[in-house]
């Protein structure tokens, strides 16, 4: 104990003596100069191009997202009015029907096993494009109206 208290007192002293040379004043103060203002906005550019740089590239890799973000997506959605709106999700094998509105999200009903709405077959196919998808490329094509 004795050791680390006169340890500390000499590496104080030691310091006091350094940072009393390192403030006498040795000459007149320094003014600025137009390159400490081009160093110091250089800087910044620097720091400010990395971060966007960084913000960019986690952009791109598509996030932070987690495992379980390929299992829950919206099937379909209907709109009750000018702020009320029904959702179908999907979570895993479940579905939920889910009334939203400004500020609350309620769970209407849930379907399991046969008794979804839309079953895995419709849901991917091999090209993966929607029943939205299918029937524009058919009425484009002049196939159905309907």
């Amino acid at each position: 104990m004795i050791r680390l208290f006169a340890l500390f007192t000499c590496l104080s002293a030691y310091s006091n003596a350094i940072f009393a040379v390192a403030l006498e004043p040795t000459s007149a103060p320094r003014t600025l100069m137009a390159a400490d203002f081009m160093r110091w906005g250089g800087g910044l550019v620097l720091v400010l191009g990395f971060f966007f740089l960084c913000v960019w590239m986690v952009r791109k890799a598509g996030g932070l997202s987690s495992m379980t973000a390929g299992q829950m997506r919206i099937l379909g959605g209907l709109s009750l009015g000018a702020k009320e709106r029904v959702v179908l999700l999907q979570l895993g094998n479940k579905q939920l029907l889910l009334g939203v509105s400004p500020g609350r999200v309620e769970a209407l009903h849930t379907l399991e096993g046969e008794d979804c709405l839309i079953f895995e077959d419709m849901r991917s196919n091999s090209v993966g494009e929607s029943q939205f998808a299918q029937k524009l490329m058919q009425v484009m094509k002049g196939q159905s109206r309907d």
